[in-house]
């Protein structure tokens, strides 16, 4: 029987430090010589349509309509791409943020989109009616809240970092997104689909591109001291 626990204690252990290692925490430090990265999201495809039906509470949620999955402007500018720097271990400090609001107005979420960093969320009800907000990391569930009258508020936390899609229990055509950066080098594009993200450490990194309807897509890129590195990408 000893032996047994033996070779059972030695398969755990091993197990143990066979596990991957967690990545380092980001490091606030002082920025000397820093360059920056700017560029402009575009998308040259067909915008696709996606077809909302309210099938219940429709004197609140509205009528049958169509949306498009990416919103594109003058140029093909793309509105609400989040980019960011995928790993850098050390850098500028992290700016004030205000905490999340996910929102849920005449069964939409708002905002759609939105950038966090790992903490506290709000999820609020502004309707009459009942909601069920249900994010997702993937498959694997992050919050999922009952919010069954109006002015009905739940905080959760998001506790790590990663792409965070919601959808409502209650009203299946409901969808939003919280993207969980893992440090402060990121921006949200707005309707110009322009972005600027600056005081970067010199040193070869990962760009990080995502809109929701066509995933992430990365950049390798190279910061000089001093210098601006264009880094505007086409989405299809």
């Amino acid at each position: 029987m000893k032996h047994i626990f033996q070779i059972v204690v030695v398969s755990v252990l091993a197990a143990l430090f066979a596990l991957p290692a967690q990545a380092a925490k980001y490091q606030e430090m002082e920025v000397a010589d820093g360059g920056s990265i700017s560029g402009q999201v575009t998308y040259t495809g067909k915008v696709k349509m996606r077809t909302v039906l309210p099938t219940k509470d429709k004197d609140v949620c509205g009528k049958a309509r169509k949306e498009p999955t990416i919103l594109v402007g003058e140029g093909g500018a793309v509105q609400d791409a989040v980019v960011y720097i995928k790993e850098i271990a050390s850098g500028k400090a992290w700016p004030e943020m205000a905490r999340p609001v996910i929102n849920n107005v005449d069964c939409i979420f708002e905002p759609r989109v939105q950038v966090a960093k790992r903490g506290k969320v709000d999820i609020l009800n502004s309707d009459p009616v009942l909601h069920n907000s249900h994010g997702y990391y993937g498959k694997a569930t992050a919050f999922n809240v009952a919010l069954p009258f109006k002015d009905a508020k739940v905080t959760k936390i998001l506790k790590r970092n990663g792409v965070v899609r919601t959808d409502c229990d209650a009203h299946g055509w409901m969808l939003g997104w919280v993207v969980v950066v893992p440090n402060p080098y990121h921006m949200q594009t707005g309707a110009d689909g322009n972005f600027m993200i600056d005081n970067v450490p010199p040193g070869d990194y990962t760009l990080v591109v995502w809109q929701e309807s066509v995933g992430e897509t990365e950049i390798p890129i190279s910061v000089q001291a001093g210098a601006t590195t264009d880094a505007s990408v086409q989405l299809n």
